[in-house]
């Protein structure tokens, strides 16, 4: 998959912060309103708060947090037997914002601290798209030691460094079509305004050609195969039994499903991430924070 660096253009600059508010008047196209936070194994506090005085525009933020043993379950599936952890928002209901057969545009600021720990062989996802009944999501983010995205079709298009996404917010655009034909671009993925990811093919699974899936976008931390960094750093348990799991792509092994069952002399470093300016839309100029920023639409939180 290619990498298409193109530089976006038409952003124009505004003479005074208050000039350009009074220019557009605010577009309620707010993701955080048609989301909301999974079932996990706890109701801590830490795992999301809006917080204040820290956001890329306005005056708040939603901050994520998730530590060693938070796992979430839903119905039909656990992620404490799994070999997973999470804490994430998701779409509610599915098929609010991601609509099968259609393109959607999604913008938001991303900010992931300095202090962020890669998992190495285990997964971070910090965003993605599901289909009920396919395990394997539509396409995710995945910021590891080499950060990438992957598609459900198995394509994968990398993202640069993970030092390159950390300690600064990030605006993030993705345009994502979710039909089978008729188009030329079916996904662009923008980092501050450039284009690093594009894909001009299909990326559903043809099973939906005749059905229409129920989608939902999930942000937030989302860790997978947590085992596979324990046991690399610790010392794997002699009760624990390996675990493999088959879906759509393939096949995957991990040292233990049930990982936070165990002593393994060392537990899975605290992930915290922001994310703000939320939205989502059919038009990128009515989600792109620069695009926004620019012609003085008022933060949308």
């Amino acid at each position: 998959m290619k990498l298409i660096p193109i530089l976006v253009a038409g952003i124009l600059a505004v003479s005074s912060a208050g000039d350009a508010i009074a220019k557009e008047k605010p577009i309620r196209n707010s993701v955080l309103k048609k989301v909301k936070i999974e079932a996990l194994s706890h109701k801590s506090k830490y795992r999301f708060a809006l917080v204040k005085d820290f956001a890329r525009r306005g005056s708040k933020s939603q901050r994520f947090e998730i530590r060693h043993g938070d796992c979430g379950k839903s119905s039909g599936w656990n992620d404490c037997d799994t070999d997973r952890g999470r804490v994430e928002m998701k779409e509610k209901p599915k098929n609010a914002m991601s609509k099968p057969g259609q393109g959607v545009w999604y913008g938001y600021s991303m900010f992931i601290p300095k202090s962020f720990q890669s998992l190495g062989r285990a997964n971070t996802l910090l965003g993605q798209v599901k289909a009920e009944g396919w395990l394997t999501p539509m396409w995710w983010l995945t910021f590891n030691d080499r950060p990438y995205l992957k598609f459900a079709d198995g394509q994968e298009c990398k993202l640069g460094s993970l030092s390159s996404w950390k300690g600064r917010w990030i605006d993030i655009t993705i345009y994502a079509h979710y039909g089978h034909s008729g188009q030329k671009t079916y996904f662009q993925l923008y980092k501050d305004g450039r284009v690093i990811c594009e894909k001009r093919s299909p990326f559903m699974p043809a099973e939906y050609r005749k059905k229409k899936p129920k989608l939902g976008l999930k942000y937030g931390i989302y860790n997978s195969f947590v085992s596979r960094y324990l046991a690399a750093r610790g010392k794997t348990p002699a009760e624990a039994k390996a675990y493999k799991q088959s879906h759509e792509s393939g096949k995957s092994k991990s040292p233990s499903p049930t990982p936070f069952k165990f002593d393994w002399g060392v537990e899975l470093p605290t992930h915290v991430v922001f994310y703000d300016e939320m939205r989502y839309g059919s038009r990128r100029e009515d989600v792109d924070v620069k695009m926004l920023e620019a012609r003085g639409v008022p933060p949308v939180d």
